[in-house]
């Protein structure tokens, strides 16, 4: 398992810069500023799930490319993710990658257990 670390420098009021493994990431309080710790976190869900999309289907299905768009937000304890795959879907298949994110999304896995998740898959042909 891998471990991760940053570095967060903080120069003024509300506003850090991480140093961590990529491009430096510059945060705010508000989001009318930019990226906010909080919409950090909605982010890390969504790429999570996206990834964990892209596994169920690399893992089952041995497609490596599967176009999807998950969009995500976060408001008093409620994460609402709709997730669109351009991909033939049946209501079992729906079953099975939504216990496959379940499963494997780390960061779900480490946030707090009180938060409810209303997480949907749906079809779309148009990515």
């Amino acid at each position: 398992m891998a471990s991760y670390q940053t570095k967060v420098k903080g120069d003024k009021l509300y506003h850090s810069v991480s140093e961590g493994y990529g491009a430096p990431i510059e945060l705010f309080g508000f989001p009318k500023d930019g990226e906010t710790p909080m919409s950090l976190v909605n982010i890390a869900l969504a790429s999570c799930v996206t990834m964990c999309v892209q596994g169920y289907f690399a893992r089952f299905h041995q497609e490596t490319v599967v176009a999807s768009l998950v969009d995500s937000s976060y408001d008093d304890g409620h994460f609402n993710v709709l997730i669109s795959i351009n991909h033939n879907l049946d209501d079992k298949m729906i079953g099975d990658i939504l216990a496959y994110i379940d499963d494997q999304c780390r960061v779900k896995s480490i946030l707090r257990d009180d938060l409810i998740y209303n997480i949907r898959l749906v079809e779309n042909r148009d990515l």
